[in-house]
């Protein structure tokens, strides 16, 4: 499948995607500056060292080391993996159930769970809830655009109640660390490793939250806000740490090395996605409300650093499955009008 989009030649990024222009030989500026680089081995190589000295300290201190928001996905099994194998860590497996989660995916999370020997906690809203989030999500500028480079608005709203959930979970059992499976092309460099403080991100979540709770009502909180009297308790935020983001590791030898532990891929997600159903959907509603991928930032960024070739890129982003669009639009009750109104979402800011 080919797709009619102009995109960089060295990278997967659109001529639709922010503030890129191109040079005569169709090279984008993100690609040619070296300011826009992600990478920098400096900044690598002291969050190893962080890590590395964190967990040390931090380990056999509590009923748990980590809490690992576990997805079931390619990176977050490869994740889980590095902090039972590589780095001894007492693990607790936390999976986010958003009512869409592929019936492969999910046994791939027991049957890794199982071959790890790790606790597994699993959280499942309502789907009526999650439909109402999922609506909301996609038909209002719940995100401001800077943040939806990185992310769909649908992402968005799911990661920020796993990471919601995975935080009070830290808290409530006093476990130091909390894991997750992003890469460098989905978070920034600064993120790989900080120090959790709720109430310092508190403001900065204020606008979504009042947007979501406007849109679905109250029970959003019991996803998106911890209670006071936990909060006054705590005496040491938790760290969150990225591991994959420090592993120079290709997709290929990730399949490899998780396929050990007997998982497999699911053939009803898209080329984008390893667990969700819903993603492929999330990636239309994307494309037709800001004109571009999701994951182009992601991609370009693992193309750079020679851990995918553009044309594995470009084979992710074209595998798109109309009959998975269309299903979550059929089960959603999503109607023409509404569909024909996603390109004015973000012009009426």
């Amino acid at each position: 499948m080919t797709d009619n989009i102009k995109r960089c030649t060295k990278c997967v990024l659109s001529a639709s995607f922010p503030n890129i222009n191109f040079d005569e030989n169709g090279v984008c500026n993100f690609c040619r500056d070296e300011m826009y680089h992600t990478a920098d081995e400096d900044v690598l190589d002291k969050s190893k060292e962080e890590i590395i000295r964190r967990f040390e300290s931090g380990k056999g201190k509590s009923q748990y080391d980590a809490v690992m928001c576990y997805s079931g996905g390619k990176d977050s099994t490869y994740t889980l993996m590095l902090a039972v194998e590589k780095y001894g860590l007492n693990v607790l497996a936390f999976t986010f159930d958003n009512g869409f989660i592929s019936p492969v995916a999910f046994e791939n999370i027991n049957r890794v769970a199982e071959s790890l020997n790790v606790d597994l906690l699993t959280i499942r809203p309502s789907l009526k809830f999650m439909k109402k989030l999922i609506r909301a999500s996609s038909f209002n500028p719940v995100y401001t655009k800077r943040t939806l480079t990185r992310i769909s608005s649908n992402c968005n709203s799911c990661i920020t109640m796993v990471n919601i959930l995975a935080l009070r979970m830290a808290l409530e059992k006093k476990i130091p660390f909390i894991l997750a499976g992003f890469t460098l092309g989905q978070i920034p460099l600064n993120t790989i490793i900080y120090k959790n403080n709720y109430r310092f991100f508190q403001d900065s979540r204020k606008p979504i939250l009042d947007k979501l709770r406007k849109a679905v009502g109250d029970e959003i909180d019991k996803y998106m806000c911890i209670d006071e009297p936990l909060l006054d308790s705590v005496t040491e935020d938790p760290y969150n740490v990225n591991l994959l983001c420090i592993e120079e590791i290709s997709e290929e030898k990730i399949l490899e090395k998780i396929r050990k532990t007997g998982w497999t891929q699911p053939e009803d997600v898209d080329g984008c996605s390893s667990n969700c159903r819903l993603n492929a959907f999330n990636n239309f509603i994307h494309e037709q409300t800001l004109g571009y991928n999701p994951y182009e930032l992601e991609l370009s960024h693992l193309i750079k650093n020679d851990l995918l070739t553009r044309e594995e890129a470009l084979e992710k982003i074209q595998d798109k499955s109309e009959t998975q669009v269309n299903a979550i639009i059929e089960e959603l009750n999503i109607t023409p009008d509404e569909l024909s109104s996603l390109k004015e979402i973000y012009k009426k800011k």
